[in-house]
């Protein structure tokens, strides 16, 4: 009876320590902008699982949530703004914007996503356009083509401006089945997080720039999907009878010089092949101080000022094809002399 009732003891202290080191987290270092805890109520609050093997998660319809300090929200199709027409108005240039946690905008506020700031610029310029935003966070080529051609596509966009980042050559990812305390606990996730980054940092984990060299490496997994998912994306584009465009969002933490100029030619060199252009910003940041356009000093996501950047480059590149679009099919343009 005495042993029964220490380990009872011990049971309900333990519980005790981690519902107190719950707490704890939750109420001091849960301030709305630790990266771990921000990606844990992403995948809570605005994804669902989605089991397709081309799509893994996607965000859900309908998502309100209130992410490194900026709000978020999905429409009824899971796209990242308000909603939008099944189809454009008569004159009207649709631009899809597809890509993943940078296009849709990750600690970015809706206004400033470049999705945002080049049909606004558009708009201001007096082009007739509008767009919508498919970006997801951990999205690879492979599921964006998937997502494009199952909720973009029906759409009728006039112009698909894929934002390639260099970790979209990585392979699918792998979701964890009934993890409860992945699924409820703020603590279980600060704790992982910082163990996998000291394990990084002192252990075997190659580092940032060998990981992204690994993805290239001529038969990653990952790479070879992402050129076959290239492919698609320039044969659903020509299906469409639509126009498209690859944007290289440039990896931000180092600028100048910078460290994977191979691995944008051997991304340029596909897309090229694939008949697509393709326009490189590394040009349009690379004199900057790189940590001046980061989400926050330790997530180098790309910030409003770095968005903003990257929408003026897009437009110089979008501008003559909606110039073309105006000649042969009466859309996007002008509304004034």
């Amino acid at each position: 009876m005495k042993v029964a009732l220490n380990l009872l003891l011990i049971l309900v202290a333990s519980l005790l320590c981690l519902f107190a080191v719950e707490g704890l987290t939750r109420l001091v270092l849960d301030d709305g902008m630790l990266y771990e805890l921000e990606m844990w109520k992403y995948a809570r609050e605005v994804k669902m699982r989605d089991t397709r093997p081309d799509f893994g998660h996607r965000h859900r319809p309908q998502a309100q949530a209130r992410l490194m300090g900026v709000d978020v929200r999905t429409d009824s199709r899971g796209l990242r703004g308000p909603e939008i027409a099944d189809k454009p108005a008569d004159g009207m240039a649709r631009i899809a914007f597809v890509g993943d946690s940078i296009t849709m905008g990750w600690g970015v506020a809706e206004q400033e996503t470049f999705a945002r700031q080049v049909i606004d610029g558009l708009v201001k310029a007096g082009r007739k356009v509008d767009g919508f935003n498919l970006g997801v966070g951990n999205y690879n080529t492979r599921q964006e083509l998937a997502l494009f051609r199952e909720v973009g596509a029906p759409l009728k966009p006039d112009i698909i401006v894929l934002a390639y980042f260099i970790n979209d050559a990585e392979p699918m990812p792998s979701y964890a089945d009934n993890d409860w305390l992945i699924e409820h606990s703020a603590a279980w996730v600060v704790a992982g997080y910082r163990f996998d980054s000291l394990f990084r940092q002192f252990g075997e984990a190659p580092d940032w720039k060998r990981y992204y060299r690994d993805l290239y490496e001529p038969k990653a997994a990952g790479w070879l999907q992402t050129q076959k998912a290239l492919g698609g994306f320039a044969t659903t584009a020509r299906e469409l009878g639509a126009r498209i465009i690859v944007f290289n969002i440039p990896e931000l933490r180092e600028l100048k010089p910078y460290p994977f100029a191979d691995i944008t030619a051997k991304v340029r060199a596909v897309v090229e092949k694939d008949g697509m252009p393709f326009v490189d910003l590394l040009p349009t940041v690379e004199t900057l101080d790189p940590a001046s356009l980061w989400v926050t000093v330790p997530d180098p996501h790309p910030n409003g000022k770095a968005e903003i950047i990257f929408a003026r480059g897009m437009i110089s590149d979008l501008v003559p094809m909606l110039d073309e679009l105006c000649r042969t099919k009466g859309k996007g343009c002008l509304t004034t002399p």
